[in-house]
């Protein structure tokens, strides 16, 4: 229920708001015409279109009427604040409604309407309400005139269109309906009205002086357009002219040419004058057409009667419409004429229909009379005057309907009135010139006239045959008439077969005795002598010939038509030959324009003209008749022609019409023209100015200059012609430079168009000067050439860069083409200086500048390191006449013209990318960009991506490509144009008033217009509608997207925006299910291949996207738990409310749910399965080669017999240089020996048999068939190798490159220099095939590769996705990453390895394979190993097992290719791959969990055996010696015995290249792979003896020589270099304990026998060489005391990690198995044997201290700080013990083992304090880990280490006493104290007793039952030492210690008696503690 307030507010809203007439509205008919015109080209319209012709009908019809008068509800309705007009609704702005109310009193036009109008024009002119002023309005009144003149169009254009494609139409056009519509409507009648009053139109009188003339030229203008509308109703019988209409008409053409109207007062200017004159010509042709003359011609060719024909004027109309004609003075009127000739034509016709003797009044009427007072009026000459003039070939109305009506009439007046040769030569001149007019241009008439059934053109085609009867006496009339009917291509074909056929040759010839005169006809005669045709040498007609009299010229020479035969066109050649009659230009001009016409049209006729033309004829002399040969080369004529022109008119007409043949026959025959215009210097080349320089075809280093004659030619053509000349230059430049031709003279020309045309033209005196503008363009075009020309011709194009790129005067007349602004272009509308032909021409000039300047800084921006003066002119600030960036971005608003949109938006696309301007940060300061200049480039922006007219796709797609080129390079110039002013101020509102995130994504943007990011959300909604339609659109935007992405920190807020729109994430990947979708199993045309290609580039985007966000929120929770640490309250430990940006979702949630589905459904698998797929195949490319090499030989035998056909000379030359090539091969010897044998005569004719017999066996290689020939076979195979495509390889564009640019070959460069669209019209027709199949192989070779390229970036974004899973090291963060489950892996890896296996098949070991194969090759790899290291606990070892196999595959088949780059790539992820399914096997295996049949373990090892000798092979490369030796490793370890491996190593192994790897410093970090390999192979003894033999001693003893004697190398230092945890951030390497661990190895497995010569050797170069390192790895810090540490001796605390306690324990067996030759030992190390013991007992003694003494304080610092630093150690550090002890240093170890305090955050010192104090606190409370139980069994395995070397010292002494016979206590080793050795044994006992005790109801685990059996044995040893000690020194244990031992000893016999495997050990412990305590033998239960 309403509220009284609610109803109220309703109310008032309802009386505010007036409602008018809907008629009223309109939407802007500027922009409907535009879609008019665009759909112009076809048929059918788009619906929108169809829809707005039927809304728009009453305008169309009412036309101009629409625009009402001023009343007084329309000035109310602008009394209040709003204005409902239909649907449409206006605010109503004061200041806007008082200049409305000022438009509608001038213009007297309806207030609301002049309201639109004024509100329209502000808003196009970017001005503010408030800034109404004077040139505000003028402008408004000129939007008025536009727009109704648009309107005009609007309906002249549904005429036009209907006319065109009504007749083509099958069903019913929607354009034709409306016409018919309109027509039925009363259109005509309508117009009839508007016209007249326009004629009757006074100035208004409200009107301002200084637009009187604004109106009167508006005005005519409008009253043009009507008159076009009233032709084109009246034209094709659209609607019959009556009588009445008729009369009407001729009475307001009555009144306008006698001044009766007021039409003659607005001749107020040029403009006006034209428009009036044009008016008239209108309303003349509109008569003309009205009586229909075309209809009484078909009377009279059908011979109907005036009464039966369809005329339609009846007797009486006739009557009176006689009456109105007669009334015409044409005296007072010269445009009466004209009419009055018509109406005798037509009273003419009428009478010569039969029956007309039936009206005597018609035959009364003196139409003869009419004739003669036309004629006194010069009425031909007016109608050549209309011709003459810019009326009709300016105009853009039906001129082709004018012309037509015009030849309907000539036609009519020549039938009318027989006009013969005989008639006036002045009047017959004038309808010759006037034909020719009608028909130049007129392709349409033109055709007509040589159809035969065209009854029209009859009495046009007598008079053509009455001339050419006298041909070639009168040549000059003949050839004009051609000339003009020769437009189009069978036109032209027709009048060269007119020419060629000729029946007879006409010449003047005196009349006398020499003369037979035939009696019976004696108008035939017969020469007795060979006639010579006069100004025609060479050409003589036969004697005997018989000739017909045409008529006597005088009383004396008769013209006589012999019957013989001779071709026109031969005739006209040797006319044009003589240059004697060079002085007769008139005659000269018309056949070089006829030439110039016939090659311009037709192509097969250019061909037929270059053919040779031959002439035979009887000659006598003076021994009799001889015949003779005349032989005529076309282009040496002309080249003859052209070089002997002087400067003048006509010489420059002639120059112009030579060098356009010259052009066109240069595409026929390119090799032919370009030499004889090289051999004829026809522009006066100076040629090389080094006389010594002979080598062809090269540039000379002179200045390639032009003569003078070409300059002036050319100003004199532009002052006196239309720029012919000047145009024919530059195309004739254009075309030889596509010929490849790198010489003198197309340089010059070159230079000449650069540095004179382009420079200079614009300063030129035109007498056309539109043809300013067309001499623009083409030097525009000439300077595109010169750019595409660099990349294929290298010797011209350096030169031309350079000219190109340091040349300023060409920079600055580029410049000033291109350097303006939108508001520039926009006043020209308004200048009186300027017309619609200047400004079209501005248009077409500035957007083919923009292409130029855009093709040159693509082109040069990577070609010099420093900035050139180019680069440096387009960045400058200072560019005049503004600067090059700050135009472009200003044309981006320039709406009136899309193509210089495009072109701008293309410009600062390249401009942002290229190098040069990375070192600029543009922003709309350094742009020079005010607040307002931003505001539109924005604007333009939105307006353009908001546009959805189908012809505006290439702007939307540039604006796009704009966008995504500032992303990626300037950023903070795009967060300036998307982040306007008012929408920060908005931010700033929404966030002081708690506005969430999802409210402000439409509060906070302007409201007063559509933002970007609007524009932008509306594409992201449409991209599932895009993804059917428009992908290219699609792709643009996605690349867009993606650039954000990228960029991401500099656009925070907007990627906000973004996210938190409705529905964001899921518009964006609705599309991807519909990809694994796609079927590529049968054969795809090229368009569907694109297609699929366009689908997987925009999955490639979306997953680079999904990738960058999902990382973009892992570092986003990364800071947010920082910033949530930090924030935490020191008081109180509460944490602080979270305002950071962190906490915002972000459309996060969305995002998982779109991720989780797709990992719990299949499409990731199918994803998987679709991009993994690969079906390009390396075939396309090598049938590609294979059809070129097929080319290229049938091409070699065309060349070898002199056929050069229409190749280009740069290709011609490639050509014949493989062929040399070819020819001088072995094989192509050995054929031509074994052709020779068979009776084959040698030379050409042999070769080319050979060439001839190779073209069919690769003909059957493309089909399938194998060549089984061996040397045809090598014949191929060397054309396969042959670098000839290289010419045409496409440069690879960098990843962003646009989709549509990324190709391998360049088919249209070899389409061009081919020039394959001549090849029907040549010898070459049947060769085409063989080049169309090579161009098509070539095309699918790129169609694969773009499906290729496309396939390869989604793998690659797909891998990135995947690899956020894998970087996932949070539960947190697992959500948002990606899950991939077992079901997707185990599913996928068979079909990956399946797909990976048919790339390598698609793989030939050919040069120069494509590199794509590879980079596919290796992300099918990647991803593969990314699958198995995700799952690597859940993958079956089968699976494994295929991909060892398949990787081995692989492995091999890369082996065979050449190397590159890319297959290192590739060769180093299938090592990894093979790396790590060993691992896994291996892990299998020794775990038994997974391997379940002795099958599986065998064909494991068969697979695993299989792969060594390719691994050995990939060893010899550095970067892969790494991989591949670890596989060898863990394939030497695991899976078969030495016997079945070492003979595979032996024959492949090259271990000599692996051992002088070990002092490769580039192989620093390969060492220690390379170490643990030989450390395998050094366990086996044959491998021990290959290591002797390759050197290994030596090797490592340099190898360790290198290692420092300091404490680098020290695993327990008090004051270690390590001084900072992050210099050991990566694993350092254990060089010195892998060292001595082959060393050890090698010892043992050589045994005491062999080992001798090798101990001495390793004893002094190791222990005695190195003894600083042995004492520094031996050397123990003092325990720390139970008193508080110096902040000193803490910051000293030793600091240890794994690698370095194994470095000790390498260290320590080497020196055991050492000292077991005694003999050896004794001698080497007599003087270090002391100090070593030493050492090894205070490390004992250090390692014996773990145990808590009674008295001891319970809490102690750990002895030793094992911090995790590896990757490994930190996951070590996580996990949970396996031992689980709390004795010995298993409790010490955890104590030193935490987390550095240095990785916390340095930037809090209250963290750090926090850390430490809580280190120190809770230091017995340090909880064990996986880390500190290996750390603590490291120390004890170097603890039992140490007794064992102890105890073989012990030993080795006991052994001497017992030889001698007594103790020589004096020389007895060292030995541990007593306290030392107990220390040991509490340890060993307590632990073992205490990890028994714990598990005693279940097995132990293998790893505590080796750790048990470690520290028994240590347990024996010390125990031997101590009774050792005891038998030495004679010292008897501590009674409180036997105590203890035995208390403990119970303890460990009680707790182990159920664990077997420690029940021999134990035997062995009980001896011992026998003999050290003998006193508990008695012991009950111990023994």
């Amino acid at each position: 229920m309403a509220t009284p307030a609610t109803t109220n507010a309703t109310d008032q809203s309802s009386n505010s708001t007036k409602i008018v007439d809907a008629s009223l509205w309109w939407e802007p008919f500027n922009a409907f015409l535009t879609e008019l015109e665009s759909a112009s080209g076809s048929s059918d319209l788009p619906q929108s279109l169809e829809k707005k012709l039927k809304d728009n009908h009453a305008w169309f019809l009412d036309t101009i009427l629409q625009f009402k008068s001023p009343n007084q509800r329309s000035r109310e309705a602008l009394d209040s604040p709003r204005v409902k007009i239909g649907p449409h609704e206006l605010n109503v702005q004061p200041e806007l409604k008082d200049a409305a109310l000022k438009i509608s009193s001038i213009m007297c036009l309806d207030e609301v309407q002049s309201y639109i109008l004024v509100k329209r024009s502000v808003e196009r002119n970017d001005a503010a309400a408030s800034d109404i002023h004077p040139d505000i309005l003028n402008l408004v009144v000129l939007e008025y005139y536009i727009e109704r003149q648009c309107l005009l169009k609007c309906t002249r254009q549904i005429l036009m269109h209907a006319l065109y494609y009504g007749s083509q139409s099958e069903e019913g056009s929607a354009v034709l309906e409306e016409a018919q519509r309109l027509i039925s409507d009363g259109l005509e009648c309508k117009l009839l009205s508007i016209f007249q009053d326009l004629l009757s139109s006074n100035y208004p009188e409200q009107m301002d002086i200084d637009l009187y003339t604004l109106w009167a030229e508006e005005t005519l203008i409008e009253d043009n357009l009507i008159l076009d509308i009233l032709f084109l109703v009246y034209y094709e019988s659209y609607c019959t002219c009556d009588a009445k209409c008729w009369k009407r008409l001729c009475t307001l053409y009555q009144g306008i040419v006698n001044g009766t109207y007021n039409f003659q007062k607005l001749a107020i200017s040029t403009e006006a004058i034209r428009s009036i004159y044009h008016a008239k010509v209108q309303l003349l042709f509109i008569l003309i057409e009205a009586l229909n003359l075309e209809n009484l011609l078909q009377m009279i060719h059908d011979n109907t009667p005036f009464r039966q024909g369809t005329i339609a004027f009846s007797d009486v109309d006739v009557q009176q419409i006689d009456a109105l004609v007669s009334s015409f003075n044409i005296f007072e009127a010269k445009e009466a004429g004209p009419l009055i000739l018509a109406w005798a034509v037509f009273l003419c016709l009428i009478s010569s229909l039969p029956g007309k003797e039936e009206n005597n009044l018609l035959m009364e009427i003196d139409h003869i009379g009419y004739v003669r007072q036309a004629f006194q009026a010069s009425s031909l000459g007016y109608f050549l005057e209309i011709l003459q003039s810019d009326t009709l070939k300016d105009s853009d109305g039906p001129v082709a309907g004018y012309r037509s009506v015009l030849r309907t009439f000539i036609s009519a007046f020549i039938a009318s009135y027989e006009i013969s040769l005989q008639f006036g030569d002045d009047n017959l001149k004038l309808i010759l010139e006037i034909l020719c007019k009608i028909y130049r241009g007129e392709e349409s008439l033109c055709i007509q006239f040589w159809d035969r059934d065209s009854f029209i053109d009859g009495p046009v085609r007598c008079l053509l045959c009455n001339l050419e009867g006298e041909f070639p006496f009168r040549t000059i009339e003949l050839v004009s008439l051609l000339s003009a009917l020769c437009e189009g291509a069978w036109p032209s074909e027709c009048v060269f077969n007119f020419l060629d056929k000729s029946v007879g040759l006409s010449t003047p010839l005196e009349i006398s005795s020499d003369s037979a005169v035939d009696a019976v006809v004696p108008e035939i005669i017969e020469t007795r002598y060979p006639l010579k045709v006069a100004g025609i040498e060479g050409l003589i007609i036969p004697s005997k010939s018989r000739g017909q009299v045409m008529r006597m010229i005088d009383k004396k020479y008769a013209l006589v038509r012999w019957e013989y035969t001779e071709s026109g066109v031969l005739v006209l050649l040797l006319r044009l030959a003589q240059q004697q009659y060079a002085q007769n230009t008139e005659e000269l001009i018309v056949i070089l324009d006829l030439l110039s016409r016939l090659v311009t049209f037709n192509v097969a006729v250019c061909y037929s003209l270059m053919d040779a033309w031959n002439s035979f004829h009887d000659e006598e002399t003076g021994i009799g008749i001889q015949e003779k040969y005349v032989r005529i080369d076309v282009v040496e004529i002309i080249c003859a022609l052209v070089k002997n022109l002087l400067p003048s008119a006509n010489g420059a007409v002639m120059m112009s019409m030579g060098v356009t043949i010259l052009t066109k026959m240069l595409r026929c025959l390119p090799s032919h023209v370009a030499t004889m215009v090289l051999k004829g210097n026809i522009f006066d080349v100076a040629y090389r100015t080094n006389p010594f320089d002979t080598v062809p075809n090269s540039l000379s280093s002179g200045s390639w200059l032009l003569s003078g004659r070409l300059a002036k030619m050319l100003l004199i053509d532009c002052e006196q012609s239309d720029c012919s000349l000047t145009l024919s230059v530059l195309d004739f430049t254009m075309n030889l430079l596509e010929t490849g031709l790198e010489t003198d003279t197309i340089l010059a020309l070159i230079v000449f168009s650069l540095r004179y045309v382009l420079v200079n033209h614009e300063f030129w005196k035109y007498k056309v000067k539109y043809a300013r503008w067309k001499v623009t363009l083409k030097v525009l075009e000439v300077m595109k050439k010169c750019i595409w020309s660099i990349s294929s011709c290298h010797k011209l194009g350096e030169v031309v860069r350079d000219i190109m790129l340091s040349d300023s005067s060409i920079h600055s007349a580029l410049f000033r083409i291109v350097c303006t602004t939108t508001p520039s272009l926009e006043k020209l509308y308004v200048s009186r200086l300027f017309d619609m032909l200047d400004i079209e021409g501005l248009h077409q000039a500035l957007s083919s500048g923009l292409d130029v300047l855009i093709s040159m800084v693509y082109a040069f921006s990577k070609d010099s390191p420093s900035l050139p003066v180019f680069h440096q002119a387009v960045l400058s600030p200072m560019t005049k006449p503004i600067p090059v960036i700050s135009a472009a971005i200003s044309l981006m608003s320039y709406f009136r013209d899309p193509k210089i949109q495009i072109g701008a938006a293309r410009l600062l696309s390249v401009l942002f990318i290229s190098d040069i301007s990375q070192s600029y940060t543009y922003s709309n300061a350094t742009l020079c960009l005010d607040d307002k200049q931003l505001a539109n480039f924005r604007k333009s922006i939105c307006n353009t991506l908001r546009e959805q007219s189908p012809w505006n796709e290439d702007l939307i797609l540039a604006t796009l490509k704009l966008l995504t080129s500032v992303a990626r390079n300037q950023p903070a110039f795009l967060t300036a144009i998307i982040m306007s002013e008012e929408y920060l101020n908005a931010q700033v509102h929404n966030v002081d008033s708690k506005h969430q995130p999802h409210k402000t994504e439409h509060g906070s943007l302007d409201s007063k217009e559509e933002t970007l990011l609007h524009a932008i959300l509306q594409y992201i909604r449409r991209s599932e509608g895009l993804f059917d339609s428009q992908m290219n659109i699609l792709l643009c935007f996605l690349s867009f997207l993606r650039a954000l992405w990228q960029g991401a920190p500099h656009f925070t807020k907007i990627l906000e925006q973004l996210k938190v729109s409705d529905k964001f994430w899921r518009h964006l990947t609705d599309s991807v299910r519909l990809i694994s979708q796609i079927d590529l199993s049968g054969k795809l045309t090229e368009k569907q291949l694109q297609n699929v290609a366009y689908k997987y580039r925009y999955l490639s985007n979306v997953l680079d996207i999904l990738g960058y966000e999902i990382f973009l929120q892992k570092k986003l929770m990364h800071a947010e738990a920082d910033l949530k640490r930090v924030s935490k309250s020191p008081t109180n430990g509460t944490e602080e409310a979270d305002n950071s940006p962190f906490a915002k979702d972000g459309g996060v949630g969305s995002l998982k749910e779109i991720i989780s589905t797709w990992g719990k459904s299949s499409i990731l698998s199918d994803l998987i399965k679709a991009c993994v797929s690969w079906e390009y195949g390396n075939s396309s490319h090598l049938r590609a080669k294979v059809a070129f090499g097929l080319f290229s030989v049938h091409a070699m035998v065309k060349l070898r017999n002199g056929d050069l056909g229409s190749l280009s000379l740069s290709l011609i030359e490639r050509i014949i240089t493989l062929s040399q090539k070819l020819l001088k091969l072995p094989a192509f010897s050995e054929l031509l020996t074994r052709y020779k044998e068979r009776g084959y005569s040698g030379g050409q004719e042999l070769e080319n048999l050979i060439l001839s017999d190779l073209f069919y066996h690769i003909q059957g290689e493309l089909e399938g068939r194998q060549i089984d020939n061996r040397p045809f076979k090598e014949l191929l195979q060397f054309l396969l190798d042959s670098r000839f495509l290289d010419a045409y390889i496409h440069i690879k564009q960098d990843h962003f490159a646009d989709i549509n640019s990324i190709y391998l070959y360049d088919t249209v460069r070899l389409r061009a220099d081919l020039g394959l669209e001549m090849w029907e019209l040549s010898a070459w027709r049947e060769s085409k095939e063989v080049a169309e199949t090579m161009l098509l192989c070539l095309e699918e070779a790129n169609s694969r590769m773009l499906l290729s390229h496309s396939k390869l970036s989604a793998l690659r974004g797909l891998i990135t996705l995947l690899y956020m899973h894998e970087d996932n090291v949070s539960e947190n963060e697992a959500s948002i990453g990606l899950k991939i489950s077992e079901n997707v892996v185990s599913s996928c890896i068979d079909h990956i390895c399946l797909c990976l296996h048919a790339t390598l098949e698609s793989l030939t070991p050919i040069p120069n394979s494509n590199e794509d194969v590879f980079d596919i090759l290796t992300a099918q790899a990647e991803l593969l190993l990314l699958l198995v290291r995700s799952k690597s606990n859940s993958i079956p070892t089968p699976a494994c097992v295929l991909i060892l196999k398949t990787s081995g595959y692989g492995l091999k088949v890369l082996r065979s290719c050449r190397p590159s780059v890319a297959i290192g790539t590739a060769t180093r992820f299938l090592l990894m791959l093979i790396l790590s399914s060993v691992e896994l096997i291996h892990k299998d295996l020794h775990s038994g969990t997974r391997i379940a049949s002795v099958e599986g373990s065998a064909e494991v090892s068969n697979s695993s055996l299989g792969l060594l000798p390719v691994l050995c092979d990939c060893i010899e490369h550095a970067d892969h010696c790494a991989l591949s030796l670890s596989a060898i490793n863990l394939i030497l370890k695991g899976f078969s015995t030495p016997a079945t491996w070492f003979p595979i190593i032996w024959e492949h192994l090259r271990l000599q290249h692996i051992i002088q790897n070990l002092q490769d410093v580039t192989l620093s970090k390969t060492v220690s792979v390379i170490l643990k390999f030989l450390l395998n192979l050094a366990r086996v003894r044959q491998g021990a003896e290959m290591l002797l033999n390759a050197g290994i001693l030596a090797s490592l003893k340099m190898l360790l020589s290198d290692l420092p004697d300091g404490g680098h190398f020290s695993v327990i230092q008090s004051e270690r270099i390590f001084s900072s945890t992050s210099d050991k951030t990566e694993k350092s390497e254990p060089i010195w304990g892998l060292s001595l661990a082959v060393l050890t190895a090698i010892i043992q497995s050589l045994g005491d026998s062999s080992a001798a010569r090798v101990v001495d050797y390793v004893m002094a170069c190791i222990l005695v060489e190195k003894a600083p390192v042995i004492s520094y790895y031996l050397s123990a810090p003092d325990f720390p005391t139970d008193g508080h540490e110096t902040k000193r001796a803490r910051a000293l605390k030793s600091n240890i990690s794994l690698s370095e306690l194994k470095e000790t324990q390498n260290t320590l067996a080497l020196i055991c198995v050492l000292a077991r030759y005694w003999n050896s030992w004794k001698k080497v190390m007599q003087n270090m044997e002391s100090q070593l013991r030493e050492k090894s007992i205070h490390l004992l003694a250090f390692i014996s201290r773990a145990t808590q003494r009674p008295g001891e304080s319970p809490k102690r610092d750990a002895p030793l700080l094992c911090h995790p630093l590896l990757k490994d150690e930190f996951e070590w550090y996580k996990k949970q013990p396996f031992i689980n002890s709390r004795n010995g240093w298993f409790a010490l170890a955890a104590l030193g083992c935490k987390l550095n305090p240095k990785f916390a955050s340095l930037s809090s010192r209250t963290t750090a304090l926090v850390l430490r104090d809580q280190s120190n606190d809770n230091a017995d409370t340090s909880p064990e880990t996986h880390l500190s139980d290996l750390i603590a069994i490291e120390i004890y395995k170097i603890a039992f280490l140490l007794l064992k070397f102890l105890c073989m010292q012990a030993e080795s002494a006991a052994r001497k006493a017992e030889e001698v016979g007594f103790v020589d206590v004096a020389h007895f080793p060292e030995l541990p104290m007593p306290d030392i050795l107990h220390g040991m044994q509490d340890q060993g006992i307590a632990i073992i007793t205490e990890l028994c005790e714990a598990n005693k109801m279940k097995q132990l685990a293998p790893e505590i039952q080796e750790a048990c059996l470690l520290l028994l044995q240590i347990t024996v040893m010390a125990l031997y030492l101590e009774f050792c000690v005891i038998q030495i020194c004679g010292i008897r244990p501590v009674l409180g210690h036997v105590e203890t031992f035995s208390k403990e000893f119970r303890l460990l016999i009680r707790a182990t008696k159920d664990h077997l495997f420690l029940k021999e050990p134990l035997r062995n412990l009980k001896q011992i503690v026998s003999f050290v305590y003998p006193e508990l033998i008695q012991a009950e239960g111990l023994f």
